[in-house]
């Protein structure tokens, strides 16, 4: 987000999430600041021009026009950045981050443009999704849901700590279930996976590279090069592969809107 756009933010408190996610993704974007009309920022946040003019007047401007005009000034009030940048320094990134960053383009093996394609249909098509993740899976399945939640859809996430039972009576009102397993061999996850095929909700499932049963049953699988050497790794071993999901969920979600 353009800090020069943060007041903006500050005036939303009555906003509907709908609202608020037309306004951030305003802020987030500065360069389309002028550039982009209020149908184009509409279809972009999946909602109605009148939801932005409802947006405009919380907001306090007489409507598109005038909420454009004032980021305008906003934008041209200061600089962004300092124009003079401080000395680049040979040693300022660690060795380890080429590292990460060759990870990372190794996943790119298995993402395919295919499969990223199904995903952002999946995110046009579908509004009801039930995400899990066990352990440390269940940050990023909590992070994927958040996002979700952003764009407007129905997400719920689930993990270890919930009953059975929980799942068993809230899988029909669900489209997509969406499960984050480093190893793809977490019996509590596979169980929902199983349940989820069962009940005609489409899998889509985040782990290792590695060939694994949770990866055989989903309907659209992402797979990230992990070095771990063995699915079992310890869960304390700090590797690539977390760093590495955020970034793949993030590009996923960007492509998906745009």
């Amino acid at each position: 987000m353009d800090s020069r756009l943060a007041p903006l933010l500050t005036r939303g408190e009555s906003l509907t999430r709908a609202e608020y996610r037309v306004l951030s993704h305003l802020t987030g974007h500065p360069l389309l600041v002028g550039k982009v009309t209020v149908r184009e920022l509409a279809q972009a946040t999946y909602v109605s021009t009148a939801t932005i003019m409802r947006l405009c007047q919380k907001l306090g401007f007489s409507g598109y026009s005038e909420l454009i005009w004032h980021c305008k000034q906003l934008l041209s009030a200061s600089p962004h950045i300092a124009s003079e940048a401080p000395a680049a320094q040979s040693d300022a990134v660690p060795a380890l981050f080429e590292r990460f960053l060759s990870n990372y383009r190794r996943t790119f093996q298995w993402v395919t443009p295919e499969k990223m394609a199904l995903f952002s249909q999946l995110l046009r098509e579908k509004e009801h999704f039930f995400l899990y993740g066990a352990g440390f899976s269940w940050l990023f399945a909590e992070y994927l849901t958040k996002k979700l939640q952003v764009l407007g859809k129905t997400a719920f996430i689930s993990g270890p700590g919930d009953s059975r039972a929980i799942f068993l009576s809230n899988a029909s009102r669900y489209e997509v279930f969406i499960a984050v397993s480093r190893s793809g061999e977490t019996e509590q996850v596979l169980d929902k996976a199983r349940i989820a095929q069962n009940v005609g909700m489409k899998v889509v499932a985040f782990t290792r590279a590695s060939p694994n049963s949770l990866a055989a049953m989903a309907d659209l699988h992402f797979a990230l090069y992990d070095e771990g050497i063995h699915f079992a790794a310890q869960a304390d071993g700090i590797t690539s592969f977390e760093s590495n999901l955020v970034l793949l969920i993030d590009l996923l979600l960007l492509q998906a809107m745009t």
